[in-house]
């Protein structure tokens, strides 16, 4: 990967996270880890900006990383509402995939194309959100 930034903002109770460049399953894996972590830590949501990047990771893997990294064993961790902000050029089936893994595993993650749309799914606290 070339870079990844994490910066919180308090005033929308978020991790944010943008990365640039090619993504591979370690980085993704590193990335959520991180993002999660420091969210369960401050009690807020995530979000996941990767218009800048391309990702490069085995569909089977999408399936499997929910399942098997550590940070989503933990309660406080799993519990984390993540938004992810693709580009309508990204492998928009790939992410939507992502999408049904996590929605089958009762975790709250969404995709979008809209940062607008994006935020105002974190900062909604309905109970309807998966």
């Amino acid at each position: 990967m070339d870079s990844f930034d994490v910066s919180i903002d308090h005033a929308r109770n978020l991790v944010r996270v943008t990365t640039i460049g090619e993504l591979f399953q370690a980085d993704g894996e590193k990335i959520i880890t991180i993002a999660r972590t420091t969210a369960a830590e401050l009690g807020y949501n995530a979000l996941y900006d990767v218009r800048q990047s391309v990702t490069n990771i085995p569909i089977v893997e999408w399936f499997q990383l929910p399942r098997s990294l550590e940070v989503f064993k933990e309660t406080k961790t799993r519990r984390i509402k993540a938004a992810v902000l693709i580009s309508p050029n990204d492998a928009i089936d790939i992410y939507k995939f992502y999408e049904t893994v996590m929605y089958n595993l009762r975790l709250k993650l969404r995709v979008f194309f809209n940062e607008d749309e994006a935020l105002e799914w974190l900062t909604n606290n309905s109970s309807a959100d998966l």
